[in-house]
């Protein structure tokens, strides 16, 4: 039994098992992961990792664990699962994922399966005493009730990093009674639920998130990098730099290096973020301006050939070349929080039919949610010009 010290949940204590499965060169190449992509160009600190963040949620699940009176067995298996949530990560985190949703299947939780089955983890798993596939399986919230605590509406993985992100960006909006929450906790049939009294924490944790994403999470600097990123990435697929297994496998550092060694526009393009003269945007059109159409927009944004028409449009129409102009569709920013289970005059309720501030909430996230265009400040003028005239006829 060992202790790590961590900034957020201070002293975690490790089992020997848990100790080797961090020694591994896969949970080490999390050090080497920022947790938030690109904020870091807007929040000078926020160069926390997936490493620290995989402690923290194993910290949690072991808290809600006892919590809930599991048995020694089932908080073993929360404990690694918490863990390993996160050893499949691409480098700068979701940013990869992001860069390639529009062409490629293969997810960070795919990833993870095959890290957990198919690697030296699989042995000291086994070695505790647990199949690596089931651990696997309850990292992605794939085996109720333990996934539940791990990935739901509402689960541990979320708690930590809310308020590490909060740490570390030096931002106050990410702050919840964690202390709450676990107390209020309980398995309600395959479900985490949350008891009544509860109900403030559960509100002031989707509250948290709903505030963390214009501020941290969806701020537009991290968008532009994030979006330039994309376009190297799939530039570099696209030229058989490398492939998306080779890019699993890398860590932040050896995937700008590998870029960076393409003497194309992708290595340009990285080389513009590390320096932070990043494309500006043209064009922001929130969902008052595009009115009932936005919908339109949220659908194109899952459909890559519906946006490179889009923006072969635009490249046509200004006479530049691919990647001098992106376009950026967001995904809504709530697919599960309104839906938790609140314990309400014994029934289970979701969240949004109990809390008129859930509710409101999954209403709200349109507020900030935004079609952007993107290019370098000396086209400015005319990929504005240009995005307005095919953007609106899109509209109208």
């Amino acid at each position: 039994m060992k202790t790590i010290s961590d900034t957020v949940h201070g002293s975690i204590a490790l089992s020997d098992i848990e100790i080797s499965i961090l020694d591994t060169p896969e949970m080490q190449r999390l050090r080497r992961i920022r947790q938030l992509g690109f904020t870091y160009l807007v929040y000078p600190s926020a160069t926390h990792t997936r490493f620290e963040h995989s402690l923290g949620t194993l910290s949690l699940a072991d808290q809600l664990g006892k919590q809930l009176d599991l048995s020694k067995d089932e908080i073993k298996k929360s404990r690694l699962a918490a863990l390993l949530h996160d050893v499949g990560h691409g480098p700068f985190s979701h940013s990869t994922e992001h860069a390639l949703s529009s062409k490629y299947t293969l997810t960070h939780e795919d990833n993870t399966q095959k890290l957990v089955c198919n690697t030296v983890i699989s042995e000291h798993v086994e070695e505790a005493g647990f199949e690596p596939r089931e651990i696997a399986e309850i990292a992605r919230g794939k085996k109720p009730p333990l996934g539940q605590l791990l990935s739901g509406e509402i689960d541990v993985d979320r708690m930590d990093y809310l308020v590490r992100d909060a740490y570390y960006t030096g931002v106050a909006y990410g702050v919840i009674d964690l202390d709450r929450l676990l107390r209020t906790a309980s398995i309600q049939g395959d479900k985490l639920a949350f008891k009544k009294d509860g109900l403030s924490a559960v509100e002031a944790l989707v509250l948290a998130r709903y505030l963390m994403h214009p501020t941290v999470y969806s701020h537009h600097t991290a968008r532009v990098a994030g979006a330039m990123f994309a376009k190297a990435v799939m530039s570099c697929l696209e030229s058989n730099v490398f492939d998306v297994e080779k890019l699993y496998r890398m860590d932040d550092y050896d995937l700008l290096s590998k870029i960076k060694k393409n003497s194309g526009f992708a290595g340009e393009l990285i080389r513009w973020i590390e320096n932070r003269s990043l494309y500006k945007r043209a064009l922001v059109l929130d969902t008052e301006e595009l009115g009932d159409n936005y919908t339109s927009f949220v659908e194109m944004s899952k459909n890559p050939e519906g946006l490179a028409k889009l923006e072969n449009e635009l490249l046509d129409s200004t006479k530049l070349e691919s990647g001098e102009i992106l376009i950026d569709i967001p995904q809504p920013l709530y697919t599960s929080e309104a839906e938790a289970s609140i314990l309400w005059k014994d029934e289970a309720k979701k969240l949004h039919e109990v809390s008129p501030l859930a509710k409101a909430l999954k209403d709200a996230q349109w507020r900030y949610w935004n079609v952007s265009v993107y290019c370098a400040a000396k086209h400015l003028d005319k990929v504005s010009k240009a995005a307005k005239e095919i953007l609106f006829s899109y509209v109208l």
